[in-house]
């Protein structure tokens, strides 16, 4: 049955109803007709359609859109364009335009000349649920990485000290079951133990920050408040340092400034535990880099107090601020906490190292704050105990801040929310006490200083349970910025504005060999104690050594000396495994040789060993792992090799 169009509606009331707009223009690109929705989205002052639409664009798209439509224009081609319009009202549309047919040209009484059918639709909602979906997509890979570089850099932290243990207690098995007393002096039986006691700490430390974190970062840790004597009790967490201190010759001081004195401070409920493990953190790095100095070297921590809230200490210290995020983290408010007047424990460590880098500083309090993980050359760079300081400064209400320059050492200062307490503990349940690991560890070091005559010519460091009152000038309300204040809040201002605006061989167990020393092997480790151990284990089986700590170096030596194989350590400075292996296989071209590589990670996702074999590498040992084991590795890849 034919459908009859009821007699009273014409075709524009038919167009007008449309959700899109529609028009017909001419071969000159002029309106012709239009409907109602075509002129609510662009109005029109004029009837050349171009000018009237470009009118509605937004200036960032003028300029592409204009371009596109000109293009269309000239070659008769048909466009698809999406653009978004100036305020008021600013939205995403798309516009279509098309020539129109030579039937619908008569139609329209456009003759031979030509004429387009544009539309124009209102796309926002789409649009927003497209953008919303993309943002969806890149948070949920961005979180994906996260957690992939954090599962990769807790994987190197923790498996790559294994290896030096490893080394370490076969050093260590060696002596005890030789028969000649010359095999390994006592000297390096000593340095294994230190390195392995090192290690252990190293690992210890990092699943202790690994587990505080992931309960912090879930809102599971809940503060112990105990009654405590702050400027006392830290002594314990400072006295295990003792041994390292002295046997880096750094000169140590522990003073209570004197706004400690004036406001008073006896006994206090605080979590000293948890406070303890930022001063820790701190002190440990202070230590690390001032051994590094090849000048002074000096270490002093400081303690005060202010009635208060603090807006930085040393007021020469900038705080990477939190805002009201790190306010409602504060957990020092509930009633196990005690009723008594709140007053706020400042520490500061600061130190006469090597200073920080500006690029380090933009990174040191974010989550990972390595480009890639890797560990520093002395075991402890991952930046993790940094990042769970600060979150431990924000639970106990405090903030923690840095101050530094390259070269000219560092300052950080913290500071956390305490309540007083007249009521002292009868049982000293309050007092930090070190663990059996630590104090291993300490004696270890201990021994090791007093076989080297450390202990002879190192007075020991002061540490005392009471330190002595000093009015400690850069800690004072009127403290001059330094350079080092200067440098770091123009780093801390660029970080706010960034911010804002955006498969091993198996072993069987057996002696390795001693080599005749053909083979030529080199070693490229940027990490020290590694690096040390793995080339000490080599030459007493017989393999030519050399050695490089960076890919430069790795380079330079694989252009002017020949090796039977390479050791390639894959997270280096400088230059990565895989971008020295590359250059390497570029390098080996012009001569048509192959050396075999060995990549040498304790990164074990399959994706990670994919890239390494991609980038050239023959094989691939993880760490940790043992002499056998890389031997074997070694022997294999030289009896195959093509160049040989």
């Amino acid at each position: 049955m034919p459908f009859n169009f009821h007699p009273n509606v014409t075709a524009q009331q038919l167009a007008d109803i449309l959700p899109n707009g529609v028009a017909i223009l001419n071969h000159q690109h002029e309106l012709i007709s239009a409907n109602r929705r075509f002129r609510e989205l662009i109005p029109c002052s004029t009837a050349n359609f171009r000018e009237c639409w470009l009118q509605s664009v937004h200036p960032d798209d003028y300029e592409r859109v204009d371009t596109g439509y000109r293009e269309a224009a000239r070659s008769k081609q048909a466009l698809r364009i999406e653009y978004y319009t100036q305020d008021p009202g600013s939205m995403w549309c798309v516009l279509t335009l098309k020539s129109l047919e030579n039937t619908d040209l008569q139609n329209f009484g456009l003759g031979d000349n030509g004429g387009f059918i544009c539309t124009v639709a209102d796309t926002t909602q789409e649009k927003k649920a497209e953008l919303l979906q993309r943002q969806a997509a890149q948070d949920a890979e961005a979180r994906k990485q996260k957690q992939e570089r954090f599962i990769d850099m807790i994987s190197h932290e923790i498996r790559n000290p294994l290896s030096a243990i490893l080394h370490c207690t076969e050093d260590i098995l060696e002596a005890v079951h030789s028969r000649t007393s010359d095999q390994l002096p006592l000297m390096d039986i000593i340095e294994a133990a230190e390195t392995i006691s090192l290690c252990i700490n190293h690992q210890r430390k990092i699943v202790n920050d690994v587990l505080t974190y992931s309960k912090l970062d879930a809102s599971m840790l809940a503060l112990s408040p105990q009654r405590v004597q702050p400027k006392q009790d830290l002594t314990k967490s400072l006295a295990m340092f003792r041994p390292e201190i002295r046997k880096h010759h750094i000169q140590f001081e522990y003073i209570a400034d004197s706004s400690y004195v004036e406001c008073g401070i006896d006994w206090v409920m605080a979590d000293l535990d948890r406070i303890s493990q930022v001063l820790i953190n701190l002190l440990s790095n202070a230590i690390k880099f001032t051994a590094k100095s090849e000048t002074s070297r000096m270490v002093r921590v400081s303690i005060g107090a202010s009635i208060e809230r603090p807006s930085s200490y040393p007021p020469n210290v900038v705080f990477f601020q939190s805002g009201e995020e790190a306010l409602r983290e504060d957990a020092t408010n509930t009633p196990d906490w005690g009723n008594g007047q709140i007053v706020y424990i400042m520490v500061a460590v600061k130190d006469s190292g090597i200073g920080i880098s500006d690029q380090t500083q933009k990174r040191l309090f974010q989550r990972f704050n390595q480009a890639t993980p890797k560990t520093e050359s002395t075991y402890g760079g991952s930046g993790l105990g940094l990042s769970v300081s600060r979150k431990l400064c924000h639970l106990h209400g405090g903030e923690i801040g840095v101050s530094a320059k390259e070269g000219q050492g560092s300052t950080f200062g913290f500071f956390f929310k305490v309540r007083r307490s007249t009521e002292a503990s009868d049982n000293g349940s309050g007092r930090l006490h070190a663990s059996e690991m630590e104090k291993l560890a300490t004696d270890i070091q201990a021994l090791g200083n007093e076989l080297r005559g450390v202990n002879r010519s190192t007075e020991v460091p002061k540490i005392p349970e009471n330190p002595p009152v000093a009015s400690v000038g850069e800690t004072k309300s009127d403290a001059i910025d330094d350079a080092r204040t200067i440098h770091t809040s123009k780093i801390a201002r660029q970080v706010s504005h960034e911010t804002e605006r955006d498969q091993p061989s198996s072993s069987n167990n057996r002696r390795s060999e001693k080599r005749d020393g053909s083979h030529h092997i080199l070693l490229v480790e940027d990490n020290i104690i590694n690096r040390r151990i793995i080339s000490r284990r080599l030459k007493t089986l017989g393999f030519q050594i050399s050695e490089a700590s960076n890919g430069h170096e790795a380079l330079d030596a694989a252009r002017n000396s020949k090796f039977d194989c390479i050791l390639m350590d894959q997270e280096m400075p400088i230059m990565d495994g895989c971008t020295t292996t590359k250059a390497i296989r570029d390098l080996e071209q012009e001569n048509s040789l192959h050396t075999p590589v060995l990549g040498v990670t304790a990164n074990a996702r399959a994706a990670q060993k994919t890239e390494m074999l991609d980038a050239g590498m023959d094989d691939i040992i993880y760490k940790p792992y043992s002499t056998d084991e890389i031997v074997e590795k070694i022997d294999y890849l030289t009896d195959h090799s093509s160049h040989g």
